[in-house]
């Protein structure tokens, strides 16, 4: 597998405060292969596996214990690496290259050539460079993936860049089409959410931008697949309004929290149904979240 994958990279300098919002900002942003940036550095291939955490209710006198609830915790992205070398000298430059790429204050956008439409966030925690007698030094680069899942770019760019590619990486439905969209009409719309992990508003590192159009006082919108709604109602919910996560606001940017009283909602993977009504449509803009590549 290792001679038919590729690293794709790019390092994230807003990848260094989680509220700079990298994954809101570099849908468009260019990603080479490690070969570009040290032509002798070839990667073999990477090791990374989701991390569960069940959380668990004991109650005294009584067998057994109660689940709460799960979440993705961070994981590990190990990413493994060879370079010849011809005499120690050169083994040390080259060490150093390595090592001032990779030890850099910066996040580490990630994807293979493999499934080049999921991308994930890496945070260096080590690398760990060693001569060997046959002038061939395999080393192995571990990141820390904070978000704990993979993730593609918004669902706007996939429509711009809709490809063979990223049907596959999404691993749609061929009864789909050659290409969906995430549009909503007043009424019922069956909505399709890629990936492996419910997507839920509440959660600030999930991006989820919901913009309704022609609004007219009072909108809901209903999943009935999940039961979560997003509701606002008064005289500011007129014309376009957007929730980016549960933050709601007008077409001026103005916020308009007091409009909704809104807790959740949930985009399940597969099929959503969503009944929109009180505005002439609208538009989900969202990422996909995988548990792993």
């Amino acid at each position: 597998m290792s001679e038919n994958m590729g690293l794709m990279i790019y390092r994230d300098w807003k990848g260094l405060n989680m509220s700079n919002s990298w994954w809101k900002d570099h849908d468009s942003a260019t990603m080479y292969h490690i070969e570009h940036y040290y032509p002798w550095l070839h990667f073999l291939d990477l090791d990374t596996n989701p991390t569960i955490q069940n959380t668990y209710a004991e109650d005294a006198g009584i067998d057994g214990s109660r689940f709460e609830y799960n979440v993705l915790a961070k994981t590990p992205i190990t990413l493994n690496f060879f370079f010849e070398f011809t005499d120690f000298k050169d083994f040390i430059d080259k060490k150093h290259d390595v090592q001032e790429y990779f030890a850099a204050k910066a996040g580490f956008i990630l994807a293979t050539d493999y499934h080049p439409n999921i991308h994930a966030c890496g945070y260096v925690s080590k690398v760990d460079i060693k001569p060997t007698s046959d002038n061939i030094s395999v080393f192995s680069v571990t990141m820390d993936n904070a978000l704990g899942m993979w993730y593609t770019n918004s669902t706007g760019f996939l429509e711009k860049n809709w490809n063979d590619q990223v049907l596959s990486d999404l691993r749609l439905p061929t009864s789909m089409g050659d290409r969906p969209n995430w549009s909503l009409k007043p009424g019922v719309n069956k909505i399709f959410i890629a990936g492996d992990v419910m997507s839920q508003l509440t959660n600030p590192i999930m991006d989820c931008r919901i913009t309704l159009n022609g609004c007219s006082g009072h909108v809901k919108l209903y999943n009935k697949t999940s039961n979560t709604t997003l509701e606002a109602k008064g005289d500011e919910v007129n014309g376009t309004i957007t929730w980016n996560n549960l933050d709601l606001r007008n077409s001026d940017g103005k916020p308009i929290n007091q409009c909704s009283n809104s807790l959740d909602l949930w985009l399940d993977p597969g099929w959503n149904e969503i009944q929109l009504s009180g505005c002439s449509g609208g538009y989900i803009d969202t990422r996909f979240y995988f548990s792993n590549l």
